[in-house]
C-alpha cells in the first residue's frame, strides 16, 4: 500500500510515515494538528453537534510518547507515529 500524500510534499523536509485509524500517511511538518488528525481520519466528514472526537497517539517522542490531543493542540510528529481518532454521539 502506498502512503496517502498530506500537506505539501515539497516542503522541504522528507515525508515521514504515521498511521491514523491503522491507515499509513506521509507527513512533511515538523507537528500535526488535532484537527489535520481529524482530517485524515474523516476526510470530508464534518462533525455534527453533539459529537465527540478523542484523538490519542502513541509512538511519539520521549520514550513511549503516548498521549492525546485537544481542540487547538499540537504535537511534534515522528516516524511511524500512531493516531486513533474516536467519534462518539452525546446523548
Amino acid at each position: 500500500m502506498s502512503p496517502e500524500t498530506s500537506k505539501n510534499p515539497d516542503h522541504g523536509k522528507p515525508p515521514v510515515t504515521i498511521f491514523v485509524n491503522t491507515r499509513e500517511f506521509a507527513w512533511t511538518e515538523k507537528e500535526i494538528s488535532y484537527e489535520e488528525v481529524y482530517n485524515l481520519a474523516f476526510p470530508d466528514e464534518p462533525l455534527n453537534d453533539g459529537d465527540v472526537v478523542r484523538v490519542e497517539y502513541s509512538r511519539g517522542h520521549n520514550g513511549g510518547g503516548a498521549g492525546s490531543l485537544q481542540p487547538g493542540q499540537t504535537v511534534n510528529v515522528k516516524v511511524n507515529m500512531v493516531f486513533d481518532v474516536y467519534v462518539t454521539v452525546r446523548s
